[in-house]
């Protein structure tokens, strides 16, 4: 079973996506020049004004917990908000600035004089010591305290820009699978999406590596038909050994799948009789599967481009016109 991040690798954002070259941590002064928009946008009146933080030490794969131990030692109290990058664009196709507001959490403490000080527990994704973070009531406010330190829910983020870049990089992130897919332009229609447990098919983290596929191995995983559980599912706790009545019960429980999963567990079920059988060699399978996912693979691209051009053409043809 895989283990879960907390939040992906920023640099998959719009990986693909006609210039968009990727994402870096804002500046103090590209965020002194843009704040007067980017403000309103994110915070609610009353929120607490943005500051410069510094980043911890926490390992990253432990970064709800991080924020959980800091909480029950300190006695502090949780500050949501959002974590400010800009989007590397190339101007030749998008003249206006961009940028991504990634949902982010903080813990508050306040010392005798009556000064809050917030404390980050967690290390950043590329190692940077400071940031920029916006303390927001409006980040996932349909998630109470205790959900958003779960784990359990993947949390979004906030794109600014031109109205057409944004409609063009939000229809590109929703075809990513479940956790890019989690953005809006307005962090009160931001709503965030279960975790799953995602069951690798035989063969799968070995053919995703061998191909160099780009993202994460159970967000393809996913989206290319793989079975799924819940977190608070117990068959997750022993999700690689589950016979074939749960499997075939998964195939249609995700949401995020482009295909039908049940060809796929079919495969792995014919392949497991005849492995036991001694019919077939644990090569065999192997290409008989990684046939079956290049395949898939295929069809997953031509669904993603098929939605993308349907979403593009949904704009209006002045917006077009102007890409």
């Amino acid at each position: 079973m895989q283990a879960m991040l907390p939040i992906q690798l920023h640099d998959c954002f719009a990986c693909g996506m006609d210039g968009v070259a990727g994402v870096q941590l804002m500046s103090t002064n590209v965020f002194n020049k843009r704040k007067g928009a980017l403000l309103p946008k994110l915070r609610a009146r009353g929120d607490p004004p943005p500051r410069r933080m510094r980043a911890g030490e926490g390992a990253r794969d432990a970064w709800h917990a991080n924020l959980r131990e800091l909480l029950q030692s300190t006695g502090g109290t949780v500050v949501r908000g959002f974590k400010l990058y800009k989007l590397r664009v190339d101007p030749g196709i998008w003249k206006d600035p961009a940028w991504l507001a990634v949902v982010h959490a903080v813990v508050a403490t306040v010392l005798p004089s009556g000064i809050a000080v917030y404390t980050d527990p967690n290390a950043q994704v590329d190692g940077a010591d400071e940031y920029i973070f916006v303390p927001s009531s409006r980040a996932h406010g349909e998630l109470t305290e205790a959900q958003l330190l779960s784990g359990e829910w993947h949390l979004g983020s906030v794109v600014g820009g031109s109205a057409v870049f944004e409609a063009r990089f939000i229809g590109h992130e929703k075809l990513q699978g479940r956790a890019q897919s989690v953005v809006s332009s307005n962090p009160d229609l931001l709503v965030s999406k279960p975790r799953m447990i995602v069951r690798l098919p035989p063969h799968f983290a070995e053919w995703f590596r061998v191909n160099e596929r780009d993202g994460a191995v159970d967000n393809l995983a996913e989206m290319m038909g793989a079975p799924v559980f819940s977190c608070s599912d117990p068959v997750r706790d022993h999700a690689e050994t589950v016979d074939g009545v749960e499997l075939y019960a998964t195939a249609t429980r995700s949401g995020e799948a482009y295909v039908d999963g049940l060809r796929g567990i079919k495969l792995e079920l014919h392949c497991r009789g005849q492995l036991l059988r001694g019919e077939m060699s644990i090569a065999e399978a192997r290409r008989c599967f990684f046939s079956y996912f290049d395949a898939t693979y295929e069809k997953v691209r031509l669904a993603q481009v098929k939605r993308f051009v349907e979403c593009c053409e949904a704009l209006p043809p002045p917006h077009l016109r102007a890409l």
